[in-house]
């Protein structure tokens, strides 16, 4: 390419501040003979660059960029006005696009060389002689390499540059994504409501506000529970005697409170216990196996076919057939949940006796009655002697209290172990 002067350029620079100090030099070639053309002037026949080296780490190239569309149709012209003659002279001209790249000096190009150089022999050599775990640790350093760009992104501040665009792009992205991650407490609370058990009132002043009645068992089925029978075998000091541990320790104490709502609740706690222990274990281990409803019926006939179908509906899948683990724990806490609400101490109760009527393991039964906000625990000597509980007798009873706050089991946060070196 020889060196041109005396033609008339049209230089845009776009995205690009140009010093105004810096002297472009021009060079002409002549243009590639598949260009088409209209006729033999010199603007058509040959093609001309701009270049200056004269910035400290900048080099400037303007050229003719052919670019495709109605652009490339387009011919420039330049206007020659004579101030003394009057005379304008058009002269068609030729329109360059004046861009810049950074230049790397020697050192960092030697720099560059010498690191790659080094990386490659030592890799070489590890692939050569290396143990089976050395090689694929260089596999994998190799197929998961990224190569840094030497372009670095200036900071916001506007201050020396510190990220290359790899970098920035990675940044830029977790910062996008930083709003969207779910924390600690949303997904804790997410995990909360999903629980099976009913649900609490998280807002509750008092112990008997944070399970109502009405939740656990329903106003329109209190309303079908009859408790005469048991109001009148009271008064007349005569047993009661029922399929469930529980309830027969507790219902004397619960009819002669008087609270009627409260003894409702103690029979509906009572076909809920009678309801789980007709389940069976299914095939193949998958859940408890409901008997069908003429089973059902037969089975709980003196509860009346409405209160018996209302618990299937309430605790049992849509098939009505199986009852598994997270059906089994609903219908376990609602149980719990009942039982510390109908004893007449102060919200809390012995497990033992729920323990024996559901033929769980202590801490399994244990386990039910913290999902439900109670805090298990030793009885006391005082709760031991209104028990009629002697010290060895009281080793296998523990108490579950419902106080204020609830106390709920927290996330489990699994810790990855510590790598040796």
């Amino acid at each position: 390419m020889s060196s041109a002067t005396n033609f008339p350029n049209a230089a845009s620079t776009p995205g690009l501040s140009f010093p105004p100090d810096l002297t472009l030099k021009a060079y002409t070639k002549p243009r590639r003979p598949y260009t088409s053309s209209t006729g033999k002037s010199p603007v058509t026949t040959s093609e001309h660059l701009l270049h200056t080296s004269a910035h400290p780490r900048i080099d400037y190239t303007g050229r003719e960029e052919e670019g495709g569309g109605t652009d490339g149709l387009l011919s420039h012209y330049i206007g020659v006005y004579d101030p003394h003659s009057g005379d304008l002279q058009l002269m068609r001209a030729r329109k360059l696009v004046l861009r810049g790249s950074p230049r790397l000096n020697p050192t960092e190009v030697e720099t560059e060389a010498k690191a790659a150089n080094d990386l490659a022999a030592r890799s070489a050599l590890g692939l050569t002689f290396g143990t089976k775990k050395s090689k694929r640790a260089i596999q994998n350093m190799t197929k998961n390499a990224i190569p840094p760009s030497k372009k670095k992104i200036p900071a916001d501040d506007g201050s020396q540059p510190s990220l290359d665009p790899v970098a920035a792009a990675v940044i830029s992205s977790m910062a996008m994504a930083a709003p969207t991650v779910t924390s600690r407490e949303d997904l804790q609370a997410a995990i909360d409501e999903n629980k099976p058990r009913p649900n609490p009132n998280l807002d509750a002043e008092a112990p008997m506000d944070v399970y109502p009645i009405d939740q656990l068992v329903g106003p329109g089925i209190l309303r079908q529970l009859a408790v005469k029978d048991w109001q009148d075998a009271v008064e007349q000091k005569e047993e009661i005697l029922t399929k469930s541990r529980f309830v027969s320790h507790r219902i004397q104490r619960v009819v002669a409170e008087g609270d009627v709502r409260k003894i409702k609740t103690m029979r509906y706690l009572l076909l809920l216990i009678e309801w789980h222990n007709l389940l069976t274990p299914g095939s193949k281990n998958r859940g408890l196996k409901i008997p069908d409803r003429a089973q059902l019926r037969e089975q709980l006939g003196k509860w009346g076919s409405e209160l018996v179908d209302s618990v299937s509906r309430r605790f049992a899948p849509d098939d009505y057939k199986t009852l598994n683990k997270w059906h089994l724990d609903n219908l376990i806490t609602h149980i719990c949940a009942l039982c510390v609400t109908v004893e007449p101490e102060n919200f809390l109760t012995d497990i033992y006796d729920i323990r024996e009527d559901l033929k769980l393991d202590n801490k399994d039964v244990k386990k039910y009655f913290k999902e439900i906000g109670c805090r298990v625990v030793a009885p006391t000597e005082k709760e031991r002697a209104k028990w009629g509980l002697a010290k060895a007798e009281a080793a296998s009873h523990e108490v579950a209290k419902l106080r204020l706050p609830l106390e709920f089991p927290k996330m489990r946060v699994v810790r990855q172990p510590k790598r040796r070196r």
